[in-house]
């Protein structure tokens, strides 16, 4: 009432008071912020992605849509190692051809992905494609993009938790100025998830805790408990090196409420994450007999025993246990290694890194923050322990440690800034500014060259597409990079077996295959090394175009000046 009596003149004034100063200003602030990242997010997609190039990336966005369509979690991409996992393990001792079960990713990224597929249904439909992929472009994307924002906004909550809103707003702001944030925002991997789930768990458990030590209603924290519980377990189900972060949030909260019931919370919390672990567990005992299927095997690729991913191309692999343990010893060694000497100090951009890593030998004077850094510390070192048993885009999962990493720099940061005093203020904050710029400058040099290309070679849809389409839909295609075929053309696509032998095998005994694709994958390897004497020396007489009297697939088909190969039993291209 008091508002209405008001002269018109006051409550213009009031406006403009609230536009300059008041709550308009931060609206405005908050609105013109978001257009810049939507610039950003969008320049940088149109500069940066001209098509998926990652295994994984379309490995999963296959499984995906035969998700949406079949509501299994079956596969087109099959490996010969995942058939002699499925014979020897599985209950129906069978190799599954028809329907394949996945047994190699973990479920939660394609599963959401899956749904928005449902939205883009007809994409898949289309004879003829050309450019960028539809479901990339509408779905893949920009789920990534929802992913990065999402977390650029848990960074900013835990910086204003950690230390005050200021902190978290540049915090946020230094996020979105990284290079490799976006990079994994367009790359179709999972990554993107892992980094949302693990800021969640960190975030809900830091709230918690402080209610806690507040000693509010028990309601509110132990609800935040359970949030970060769920994004603990989000973790894993993205990805399954994303079990590193339970046991660095169960360390946290038992740490910080080592007075208040502390340790009981910490076992509880652990006891809860392996029981929401048991579901998938069971799911891949009924379907491969392993808790996790052929996912830990696979480790032993791009070892020295089995190079590349010769593991997973043999159809009757020979382990024994010193074998295993032989060529995974000297896999970890070679892997750690080079992530110790490498990837941590290539965690993030900047000189935030090198500050992250100082802020170690500081002490913060409330004690919450130096046992968040600790356990954080310790939830890193458990990671450099577990990834070098992993594939390449694994130590990508480095950057789930970025966000964290970033604000404890930022804050080392702002501790020697407050220290040299400096009396003008426009100098802290142009040196602000500085740090700013100098984390930007990766981002900065991707956005000056010209439109990045085609991921050709070797994947250019229409490429694979045109091949796909001599296939029949109820037929096999044998291939080198079965999970681009699978994706794009939609066929039950077999990896190239390791040898001929294997060929013949699945051909004569497990189902007929009839096509074989050969990409710049093989044919781009190095002569000697790899196609004459290598693992590829039995299918280097038919690269060099000479197919044995008795081979199935006499017929062959030269595509983009001989730089792939199709072979057929028949001229399906006249048909």
């Amino acid at each position: 009432m008091a508002d209405a009596k008001k002269p018109f003149a006051v409550k213009v004034q009031d406006l403009v008071y609230n536009v300059e100063v008041g709550l308009g200003l931060r609206i405005v602030q908050g609105v013109l912020y978001a257009f810049m990242i939507a610039i950003l997010m969008v320049g940088f997609t149109a500069k940066r992605f001209a098509g998926l190039k990652e295994t994984e990336a379309m490995d999963q966005a296959q499984l995906a849509r035969n998700l949406m369509e079949t509501h299994r979690l079956v596969t087109q991409n099959i490996r010969p190692a995942s058939m002699w996992y499925l014979i020897e393990n599985s209950r129906q001792h069978a190799p599954l051809m028809e329907r394949h079960p996945d047994i190699v990713n973990a479920p939660l990224y394609p599963a959401l992905l899956s749904i928005g597929f449902l939205a883009t249904r007809g994409a898949f439909t289309g004879e003829v494609i050309s450019g960028v992929f539809t479901p990339e472009q509408w779905i893949i994307v920009p789920f990534g993009h929802l992913c990065t924002i999402l977390s650029g906004l848990f960074v900013f909550l835990l910086g204003r938790r950690l230390f005050d809103a200021r902190h978290g707003f540049w915090a946020m702001t230094a996020y979105y100025l990284s290079a490799s944030a976006w990079e994994l925002s367009v790359s179709g991997l999972n990554i993107s998830l892992l980094v949302l789930a693990t800021l969640g768990a960190w975030y809900f458990a830091v709230a918690a805790v402080e209610r806690r030590q507040a000693l509010e209603p028990s309601a509110g924290w132990i609800g935040l408990l359970v949030l970060s519980l769920l994004c603990a377990v989000a973790a894993f189900y993205t990805r399954y090196i994303g079990v590193v972060v339970a046991p660095a949030v169960a360390l946290f909260i038992g740490l910080t409420l080592r007075k208040q019931g502390g340790v009981l919370l910490a076992v509880g919390f652990l006891v809860l994450f392996a029981l929401a672990l048991v579901p998938w567990f069971v799911r891949n005992m009924l379907v491969s007999g392993g808790l996790l299927g052929l996912a830990p095997l696979l480790t032993l690729n791009g070892s020295k025993v089995f190079e590349g991913d010769t593991f997973e191309r043999m159809l009757a692999p020979v382990l024994t246990y010193d074998r295993v343990t032989h060529t995974l010893a000297g896999k970890w060694a070679t892997n750690f290694s080079q992530m110790y000497d490498t990837g941590v100090r290539g965690l993030g951009e900047g000189v935030l890194t090198c500050f992250f890593l100082t802020s170690f030998f500081f002490r913060f004077s409330k004690p919450t923050i130096n046992l968040f850094r600790w356990s954080f510390g310790g939830c890193l070192l458990l990671f450099l322990l577990l990834a070098p048993l992993g594939a390449a885009t694994t130590q990508h999962a480095l950057a789930m440690f970025w966000p964290l990493a970033l604000i404890y720099g930022l804050a080392f940061f702002f501790v020697l800034l407050h220290r040299m005093q400096f009396q003008l203020r426009i100098l802290n904050q142009g040196l602000t500014m500085l740090v700013l710029l100098l984390t930007a400058v990766p981002l900065l040099m991707l956005l000056v060259p010209s439109r990045v290309g085609a991921p050709y070679p070797p994947y250019y849809p229409p490429f694979i597409k045109h091949v796909a389409t001599l296939v029949r839909p109820s037929e096999l295609l044998c291939t080198d990079m079965p999970w681009a075929t699978a994706w794009y053309g939609h066929r039950d696509s077999l990896l190239l077996p390791l040898s001929m032998d294997e060929f013949y095998a699945i051909n004569d005994n497990t189902r007929r295959i009839s096509g074989l694709y050969f990409t710049t994958l093989t044919r781009d390897r190095a002569y000697v090394r790899e196609l004459l004497t290598g693992p590829y020396r039995n299918w280097f007489p038919i690269n060099e175009g000479r197919v044995p009297p008795d081979f199935p697939l006499n017929q062959y088909l030269p595509l983009n000046n001989m730089d792939q190969l199709f072979l057929t039993d028949r001229t399906r291209w006249g048909e």
